[in-house]
Order: structure tokens, then sequence, then C-alpha cells
């Protein structure tokens, strides 16, 4: 099977409609797409943003690594920017057992909240991204799909995907860092699935979360409207 990006200046664009939720219902194409960095989108990519109403952009990407790889679309009048750094997720975990505590960490980093109000608030389509699009991107994708209602077997795949999009560059990647566990970088079953059960235990609910992050049941209800028709 081929795995392409939705985007051609990106590896590892892809939406989060075509998921079934909880009550039997399909969630909605072009309302939030995950991503990695679109490093130099060209015309084509831009229309095709348009077109979707994808116009709000969310970057969690550290200012370190915002600098070291720009998102030109930032730079576009088209698109609303946010840069909403998380610090957790930005580097290689010291094991495979700290990916999902990680995770938790992103979950519940400071800005966060940001990251999940802009998602409901937004009156058109978000792309929200990091660099490769799996670790903070993997973490609000499966949070969004869990306020939805969707079975945890879909959540759990659609992170273990950004292996195969991604297989280019952490092949490279460790190639470079032979040194690095590659069960750490490329995505694992295990890791979304403890990080599933260490956010269950902690939260009990997605309600419970939001309300943890200083948010409203309100921003749960219209995240799931724009997604549930």
């Amino acid at each position: 099977m081929v795995y392409k990006s939705m985007l051609s200046s990106s590896y590892n664009t892809r939406e989060l409609g075509g998921f079934k939720t909880a009550d039997g219902s399909i969630t909605e194409n072009n309302v939030y797409w995950r991503s990695d960095v679109p490093s130099s989108p060209q015309a084509d990519d831009i229309r095709k943003l348009i077109s979707a109403h994808i116009t709000t952009i969310i970057d969690m990407r550290t200012e370190a690594e915002r600098v070291k790889i720009p998102n030109k679309l930032s730079e576009l009048s088209e698109f609303e920017y946010h840069h909403f750094p998380i610090i957790e997720g930005s580097s290689v975990p010291e094991s495979f057992e700290a990916v999902p505590v990680s995770y938790m960490n992103i979950a519940t980093a400071e800005n966060m909240p940001k990251v999940m109000k802009v998602l409901a608030e937004a009156e058109q389509g978000v792309l929200f991204h990091c660099t490769a699009g799996k670790d903070r991107t993997g973490v609000v994708s499966a949070i969004i799909l869990m306020t939805c209602g969707t079975d945890r077997e879909s959540i759990v795949r659609d992170y273990v995907i950004s292996r195969e999009y991604n297989r280019k560059r952490l092949e490279a990647f460790l190639s470079a860092h032979p040194e690095v566990d590659r069960n750490i970088v490329l995505a694992n079953e295990k890791s979304m699935n403890v990080f599933i059960d260490l956010f269950t235990k902690r939260f009990g609910t997605v309600e419970n979360y939001f309300e943890r992050i200083g948010l409203s049941i309100g921003h749960i209800e219209r995240i799931r409207s724009k997604l549930i028709k």
C-alpha cells in the first residue's frame, strides 16, 4: 500500500475524517488535518488547503524547531497562524518505556489549553502540526478522537500509521543515530495504548481532562459538533 501525504510539501499530512464514533456517526472530512511541518508549500498545496477551508494553522514546535524549519504558511494572509510551543515531545525520550509518559506530559503541557481552545473555536478547518506529526500531533489527534468516542483500536491505528508516512525520514534518522532504540522513534502500538491507559487512569473521562486544563464542556461540544454532524 502506498501512503501519500495530503500535501506535497510534507510527509505525514492526513485528516481526522472517516472515523466511526460512539453514536455510529462518521467524523467529517476537512475539519481537522494533522501533519508534520509543511516546510515549503507550493501553490497547489495552498489551493488545496483553501479549497478544503483549512485556514487555521497550529504550530506546536519549539522556537528552535521553528527557526530551523520555518512554516511558510505563517507568512500568508489567507491563514490564521498560531504558535503554541510544546517542549515535551521535541526530543527523543530516554527509553521506550518513557514514551507514553512523555505523551502524558504533552497532554498536560502549559500550552495545550491554547491548542484545544483554537481547535474548538476556529471558524473553519484547522491544520495542527509538530515536526514529524507523530508525538505532539499524535497526542492531540488521540484526544480529539477520544472526545468523539472513537474506539481505541482506531485511535491506535491512526497513531501507528505515522510509521508508514514517515518511513524515509525515520530510517534516515536511525541511520544517522544507530544508538537510538528504533522502538522509541517508530510509532508503536504499545506507546499509544499505554498513553490511553495513563490518560484514563488520571482523568477518567475527556470531560474531566478538559476541566483539569481549564477549559469547559462547551469546548468539547464544539469539537464534537464540528466533527460529528
